[in-house]
């Protein structure tokens, strides 16, 4: 039999707890995953200068992961606890529509769904034009009606231009609708943590946690790598972890 070790981040899958038929989430691409068990220690000192007595204190279990691939539904599920839109949609960026503009009118490709403008810039220059309200036209000034996505330009600015605007749009699997809650709102899951390295199972069960920090970190040169960091407690009967071993 081979000694107990463990090799590689495993699998970590998350399942909401707080709600009924949940689906369990299962991230794919993780960096790293840790979770710690920390204790404080309580000393009983007379006059000598070692303890007569050391007893544990309060303890708490915290993890943290790095996560490469997004999953709608894991980041909802636990973190924000909101609206998950399957299939439904959501908000694209137009970047860079170019169009000459052959009167003082000009309808964006999208204008299905068109939400709002994200600014217009004359595509010789790449200088700026700048939104007014409608009849105020002038040149470099321009008017945009959100309704129907067409932007009004003065007779001078009937030029080539590069348009940006966010529209609501159906091909996008999966959006998530962020309210305001109340203090004390927070989704709660369950975390498993399951390696497997030469034959040797290693797995640890969390049954009850709420999430702490969910960050997006974009970077120009490199992956976007979020950090989720977490916190375990005891569910309703008490338990606070499970850990199963081969050995």
């Amino acid at each position: 039999m081979s000694i107990q070790i463990q090799f590689g981040v495993g699998n970590l899958i998350l399942t909401r707890t707080d709600i009924a038929y949940a689906t369990p989430v299962k991230f794919g691409v993780i960096q790293d995953c840790e979770i710690d068990f920390d204790f404080t220690n309580k000393m009983l000192i007379g006059q000598l200068q070692f303890p007569v007595d050391v007893a544990r204190g309060e303890g708490k279990i915290t993890g943290k992961a790095k996560i490469a691939n997004f999953v709608a539904r894991g980041v909802n599920d636990a973190f924000f606890g909101g609206t998950l839109g399957a299939g439904t949609g959501g908000i694209l960026l137009t970047s860079n529509e170019a169009h000459t503009v052959a009167s003082t009118t000009q309808q964006v490709t999208n204008h299905v769904g068109f939400i709002a403008d994200q600014g217009v810039y004359y595509a010789s220059s790449g200088n700026q034009l700048v939104q007014v309200g409608p009849g105020l036209e002038a040149t470099g000034f321009y008017s945009v009606n959100n309704t129907t996505g067409t932007y009004t330009f003065a007779v001078a600015d009937e030029v080539a231009l590069v348009f940006n605007y966010t529209y609501q749009s159906t091909s996008l699997a999966s959006e998530i609708s962020i309210s305001n809650q109340l203090m004390g709102t927070s989704p709660v899951f369950s975390v498993l943590l399951a390696g497997l390295y030469k034959g040797n199972v290693f797995n640890l069960s969390l049954p009850a946690a709420i999430s702490t920090k969910l960050t997006f970190p974009f970077k120009n040169t490199d992956y976007s790598i979020s950090d989720f960091e977490f916190s375990a407690y005891a569910n309703a009967a008490g338990l606070v972890a499970q850990i199963t071993t081969t050995q």
